[in-house]
């Protein structure tokens, strides 16, 4: 560079008034794009919020002029996970042996299946046992 500034006999400014020329310029111009970047985000937002507003109206009249059963009336089915005396289902067992198969191969003996609907946690009380697995998933540390 200094090179240069001898075979063009420039000399650089390096007044105070030209710096703080040049500093206040790149705030303005930096700031100026940001004011920009918010107004064209804005402006995004609003017709994206609007075209979905447009369809919402759209699928409400559509759906409005549908007939639907009477659910009232349906009976709904599940599988039962228990049986009457309080024994885990035949369908949960299955599972639970494929599982168990499928991890630990031919060797796994299952001694016992009882069923565990809560766990108890000083801090944050009862919890399903799935519910308190994705949170402790979750909230792990890296």
């Amino acid at each position: 560079m200094y090179l240069f500034l001898l075979a063009t006999n420039i000399k650089p400014d390096n007044s105070l008034g030209f710096t703080l020329t040049v500093v206040i310029a790149g705030l303005g111009i930096v700031l100026a794009v940001l004011a920009l970047l918010i107004v064209v985000f804005n402006i995004f937002g609003k017709l994206m919020y609007a075209s979905q507003k447009k369809k919402e109206q759209k699928s409400v009249t559509t759906n409005d002029e549908r007939q639907y059963p009477d659910i009232s009336e349906m009976e709904v089915k599940k599988p039962p996970l228990m049986s009457e005396d309080g024994a885990v289902g035949a369908e949960i067992i299955a599972a639970i042996s494929a599982a168990v198969y499928e991890i630990e191969g031919e060797g796994a003996k299952i001694t016992s299946i009882k069923p565990s609907a809560t766990v108890r946690n000083a801090e944050r009380g009862v919890r399903k046992i799935w519910a308190q697995s994705a949170i402790d998933y979750n909230t792990r540390p890296f």
